[in-house]
């Protein structure tokens, strides 16, 4: 397992200290998932476990419980079948597909269930929180994750509380006259209001709920985090250009197709990445969205293709600036500065050799590549736009992955050239391009051999 900071392993002791019943609103960033895992792995009677979250999130939770644990996992995806039974230690589904799968799941009988992004089941309506609501019914252990706190919508918690803390919470009307401002309206009751919020959080405190911010454990924590996000993509596109490059590229340019035969599988390699990128941009954009629901925090995205840029500012342009190779020196230094000085904006989207010097994004501690580049050192230099010297904060950076592609292997080997690489020096640029080419060319030819 892997070794836990001391807020962590304070946060294990607390969840222990609630029963097995809490909800776990760290900031992002903080480790929910590690802590939810070395729960499991501390209290005997845990296993097996069904986690529930976002369907982007499946890949991730695979991956924190192969890197972090010895348990099996098994992701369940699609229409439901018969044929599942109880082999592995953690099973993970998502919230969508979650009630077509309840029936199946009750019969599995998993002592312990994870909510993931717990704020999923706020309506009482969904298909989804009435399933989740059934599965938990007398289970021993539930953990509710979710890096959004306690605002001004009381009545958005009280399925989670009801899950955690049934016999204190028994029914949602009392709830509502004491927390939600409960009043009668010319359309009918209204809940949206808020009411003793002071004690409600002292009754969260005091009976299941764990709350950290980044600047209360600032000291614990190491100056910069990288995390790899593996999204789940149609791979039909993709492996048609990379099992029959030409002719695919046939089909889109035919001149272009003509050209590429001449350097084919440096052309390939060029083209299977930026198709991996733009085969995951649905799924990369329903992970901002969760990182914008879940915090009140900026982030910042380096992307490469202009392409993707505008994809996302459109997305996001309400509050957003970006920075590409087109703009404008004066133009250059208004984005960043709004970025840096206004609240509002919440969201930098930089091309990643145009934004990745020369300017300084402390405003956000937290950065997502959606693009790769060739070159580490590009990256490094892309991160310590959030990551200055002399600054007093941690750093998250996530690498956001097309699973089974080309960006995987990239990224694995941009993240362990990263560990090394502490600046780009004149002359070693080229060596590292030539290294991530040689590399990744080797895994390519690796698998037209063995497929």
């Amino acid at each position: 397992m892997t070794r836990l900071y001391p807020f962590q392993k304070r946060g294990v002791h607390q969840i222990i200290r609630f029963g097995g019943r809490a909800l776990l609103a760290d900031e992002m960033g903080l480790g929910k998932t590690i802590q939810a895992l070395s729960y499991l792995r501390r209290q005997t009677g845990t296993l097996p476990a069904l986690v529930v979250c976002p369907a982007s999130a499946k890949w991730v939770w695979k991956n924190e419980i192969k890197k972090h644990t010895h348990f099996k996992s098994l992701i369940l995806n699609g229409k439901t079948s018969r044929h599942i039974r109880q082999s592995k230690d953690v099973t993970i589904i998502n919230y969508d597909i979650l009630p077509q799968w309840k029936d199946v799941l009750k019969r599995m009988n998993h002592p312990t269930m994870i909510l993931d992004e717990c704020q999923y089941i706020k309506s009482w309506k969904a298909k989804r929180t009435k399933a989740v609501v059934s599965l938990g019914r007398n289970k021993p252990h539930i953990l509710a994750l979710s890096g959004t706190p306690l605002t001004n919508r009381p009545k958005e918690l009280y399925n989670v509380l009801h899950l955690l803390l049934p016999e204190r919470f028994t029914s949602f009307v009392p709830y509502a006259w004491r927390f939600c401002n409960r009043r009668m309206t010319p359309w009918g009751w209204d809940d949206n209001g808020s009411s003793h919020l002071d004690e409600l959080h002292g009754i969260l405190k005091k009976t299941c709920m764990i709350r950290r911010l980044k600047k209360q454990v600032l000291s614990e924590l190491p100056d910069k985090q990288r995390s790899v996000i593996l999204l789940p993509v149609n791979l039909t596109e993709y492996h048609k250009a990379e099992n029959d490059f030409i002719n695919w590229l046939a089909e889109q340019d035919a001149a272009k197709a003509d050209k590429a035969k001449q350097a084919e599988t440096l052309v390939q390699l060029g083209y299977l990445k930026r198709l991996a990128a733009k085969l995951k941009m649905k799924a990369a954009i329903e992970w901002m969205d969760d990182y914008f629901e879940t915090t009140d925090a900026k982030l910042v995205v380096f992307a490469y293709h202009k392409s993707i840029i505008q994809t996302l500012y459109q997305q996001y342009k309400k509050f957003s600036v970006v920075l590409d190779g087109g703009t404008s020196q004066k133009l250059r230094l208004q984005n960043v500065q709004k970025f840096q000085q206004d609240k509002h904006t919440r969201l930098f989207i930089g091309q990643l050799i145009a934004a990745g010097t020369a300017i300084t994004l402390t405003a956000a501690s937290t950065a997502a590549f959606i693009e790769l580049d060739w070159t580490p050192g590009n990256h490094i230099q892309a991160e310590d736009r959030l990551h200055r010297i002399g600054q007093k904060a941690h750093t998250q950076i996530y690498y956001i992955v097309s699973k089974d592609t080309i960006e995987e292997d990239l990224c694995a080997i941009i993240q362990k050239k990263a560990k090394t690489i502490t600046s780009v020096l004149d002359g070693q640029k080229r060596k590292d391009e030539l290294d991530i080419f040689d590399k990744l060319m080797n895994i390519f030819y690796e698998r037209k051999n063995n497929g």
